[in-house]
């Protein structure tokens, strides 16, 4: 019965990627014949999402391992979770605030972007994962110290697949919020990415040259969407219920 369910949600999920996918296909083809594309700078378009989507990569890395870090910390040890409300009132400075800060430490460029972003993504990945290791049920705990876990071992074969449901949820909300991190500290700054590139394709009244940037955002968040966060969504919604 279990197999079956999976098998229809797979077969529901691979057609709505597919309609999906075929109504931006089809979008394009249709301005494609009008013309609309004509005379694109296509190598500058994807030259310039190739280097937001670095630094969006970059910042979701550091921010996963230093989110799981500190989430093992909070669940692992009192001390740590006694440091949750100076996490939330961190959390809770908003976050475009602080950019004159990154940018006098760091400069115009793509390491202010980056670390910038990261400190946007990191919040939800930490609290997520901590939530789920601080809710667990006493006996797994319990469970886990009658085999043995403790140390290393408790935080391999316990704690980290414990909290990985909740580092997938943390990582898909972090990622949103890292786009219009990086997005938006491209255009203060002006350096070169896909958010400088729509900047300066609205403030010169370029409409195509904004459409083009648009679509190829969305058209990349679709990909790894389906792609990524989807199928790991669904292991992770699998992994829970076992």
């Amino acid at each position: 019965m279990y197999h079956g369910a999976h098998r229809f949600r797979s077969y529901k999920t691979a057609r709505h990627f597919a309609a999906t996918l075929l109504l931006i296909t089809a979008t394009a083809a249709i301005l494609l014949i009008a013309g609309y594309f004509a005379d694109i700078p296509w190598m500058t378009v994807g030259s310039a999402l190739s280097l937001s989507f670095s630094r969006l990569f970059i910042g979701y890395t550091l921010s996963l391992l230093v989110g799981a870090s500190l989430a093992l910390m909070i669940g692992a040890s009192p001390f740590g979770e006694r440091l949750l409300p100076i996490f939330d009132v961190l959390q809770n400075i908003p976050s475009f605030a602080l950019i004159p800060l990154f940018i006098t430490a760091l400069g115009y460029g793509s390491a202010m972007i980056i670390l910038f972003a990261a400190t946007s993504i990191v919040w939800p990945i930490m609290f997520y994962a901590a939530s789920a290791i601080l809710g667990a049920r006493e006996e797994l705990s319990d469970a886990a110290k009658v085999f043995g876990a403790s140390g290393w071992k408790k935080i391999a074969y316990y704690l980290l697949p414990l909290s990985f449901p909740a580092l997938v949820t943390g990582s898909i909300v972090g990622i949103s919020i890292g786009w219009e991190s990086v997005i938006g500290a491209e255009i203060i700054t002006n350096v070169r990415g896909i958010g400088s590139f729509l900047n300066a394709a609205g403030t010169g009244g370029n409409q195509r040259l904004l459409a083009i940037g648009i679509l190829s955002l969305l058209f990349l968040v679709f990909v790894v969407s389906r792609l990524i966060w989807v199928p790991l969504l669904h292991s992770a919604r699998r992994y829970s219920e076992v």
